[in-house]
């Protein structure tokens, strides 16, 4: 589990929540991810549009929504807000490092979280041209992913907005993990050619960096929704396989089985020249 310690409160990263004395305290969700980025980039200026970016990707906003869920944190946190965030004039914010503290732990040394329950985050998929329909059917799927992951009793899932905050972010994989408190990251890319599309999915241990799975679906967007759906079933079943114990032991015959389905191996013909 990943902590930070501030202006008397506690945020832990894995669960996404943010304490004071042992109580819950409550922030907009838009305000809680700003916060996690300035904690997360502690130490140096991080501008408005660095900002805007990594919490309402892909969406125009104004500086008065930065502002306001600045304005946010700042009352919710009260007097020890005022030294701890500083406003830097015709640039952005900077979180003085020296306020606050940073608890790690070691990520999970079993496929599990100490729980029982395996641990993952579903990044943000990148496109081959950020912005527009196709990073909009891109987010689709990974929030369905999320949300159906979310629903399985035995998954321990990070939260969408703690994910997206890694969108365009450069990082180790095992930093980006122990930040999110997960043993496992899900990542993948998106192409559209035409009525196309091309997704591409990597499941890695983030304790080894080895892949555990990967896999292609090539699909028509001829009924978006249905394709976010198929593709959405697809990769959490397969999630479910590697990741649960129980669905160990039929990898060997679902393994067959996807390979047989058209467009999920090698043999499918190719939509794009690599």
């Amino acid at each position: 589990m990943s902590m930070f310690e501030f202006a008397g409160h506690q945020l832990d990263l894995q669960q996404g929540r943010l304490r004071k004395g042992g109580q819950d305290v409550r922030l907009r969700p838009k305000s809680l991810a700003l916060l996690t980025y300035l904690l997360e980039n502690s130490g140096r200026v991080v501008t408005k549009d660095e900002l805007v970016s990594a919490v309402w990707p892909n969406v125009a906003v104004t500086d008065g929504s930065l502002s306001q869920c600045v304005t946010d944190i700042r009352r919710t946190l009260g007097e020890g807000a005022v030294k701890l965030i500083r406003t830097i004039p015709c640039r952005g914010y900077a979180l003085d490092e020296k306020l606050m503290r940073r608890s790690e732990a070691l990520l999970p040394s079993a496929a599990v979280s100490p729980s029982g329950r395996p641990s993952i985050a579903v990044l943000p998929f990148t496109v081959a041209v950020p912005g527009g329909r196709h990073t909009w059917i891109a987010d689709g799927i990974v929030e369905d992913i999320i949300t159906a992951l979310a629903k399985i009793p035995n998954f321990f899932v990070a939260s969408k907005n703690l994910s997206f905050a890694y969108r365009d972010k450069v990082g180790r994989l095992p930093d980006v993990a122990l930040a999110l408190g997960v043993a496992y990251v899900l990542s993948g890319s998106a192409r559209v050619s035409g009525r196309e599309l091309r997704l591409t999915t990597e499941l890695v241990d983030a304790r080894t960096g080895g892949i555990v799975w990967a896999d292609r679906f090539d699909r028509h967007l001829g009924q978006i929704f249905e394709v976010q759906d198929e593709i959405t079933t697809a990769v959490v079943e397969r999630l479910k396989i590697e990741l649960l114990p129980q669905g160990r032991g039929a990898a060997v015959v679902e393994n067959q089985r996807e390979f047989d389905l058209p467009g999920n191996h090698s043999g499918h013909p190719a939509l794009w020249d690599r």
